[in-house]
């Protein structure tokens, strides 16, 4: 999908800093940009899963997530925060100014300079199982469920789910090179059908953290 997005110069990107109690240094950063950097980002991506596990409307999850929200509120900086599974239906506590983009629009155009640069959490172009799973807890429906649950047992039962997110190793894949080059073929299956010339592709959810240099595009794990 093609949004009125123009990435600045000193644009940030992060993403996948799975934010959790005794696991915060990224608020911390940037609470402190004026200090840390000579000059505060004009911009800051947020490629998703920022917070281990942040679900808007079910309030258990927003007070585990208050200085996070509130660090995110204060920021100087142009927003633009794309949902990954860790952190979605996030209009309800990150409104405007900043720009969410939800799942079900990525990966989502945008353009630096000349150049045209494809954004994403991550978690697309996977299989049908995968689809179902993601499509089902981030709708509408689950996600009111799930607040009146949180609701009625007084957030016991969300934090049994939080307690299992927190304890899922978050680590890099061995099979990085692998996953690489699948996400680079799934691509270009999905560039190839909307017949455009994409120059760079970044996004986040794989855990790598490398820069692969395409005959066909620039790809940012």
């Amino acid at each position: 999908m093609s949004l009125d997005i123009h990435i600045n110069d000193d644009a940030i990107f992060i993403a996948d800093s799975h934010i959790q109690k005794n696991r915060d240094a990224l608020i911390y950063k940037l609470n402190n940009l004026d200090s840390i950097r000579q000059k505060i980002p004009s911009q800051i991506v947020f490629l998703g899963d920022i917070s281990n596990l942040l679900v808007g409307k079910i309030r258990s999850s927003e007070i585990i997530n208050e200085k996070l929200i509130e660090c995110i509120k204060n920021l100087k900086s142009q927003i633009i925060y794309f949902e990954g599974n860790h952190d979605f239906n996030i209009k309800s506590v990150l409104d405007s100014p900043t720009m969410i983009i939800p799942r079900d629009i990525q990966p989502v155009i945008a353009r630096y300079k000349n150049k045209i640069i494809m954004l994403a959490h991550g978690d697309i172009f996977l299989d049908q199982k995968y689809e179902f799973y993601i499509n089902a807890i981030t709708s509408k429906k689950m996600i009111s469920f799930l607040g009146c649950l949180d609701f009625v047992s007084k957030g016991k039962i969300f934090n049994i789910i939080n307690n299992k997110v927190k304890a899922k190793e978050i680590k890099y894949p061995r099979n990085a090179d692998s996953i690489i080059n699948q996400r680079i073929s799934a691509y270009k299956n999905y560039i190839k059908s909307l017949d455009i010339k994409v120059d760079m592709v970044i996004e986040g959810h794989f855990h790598i953290g490398k820069i692969i240099n395409d005959k066909d595009f620039i790809y940012v794990a």
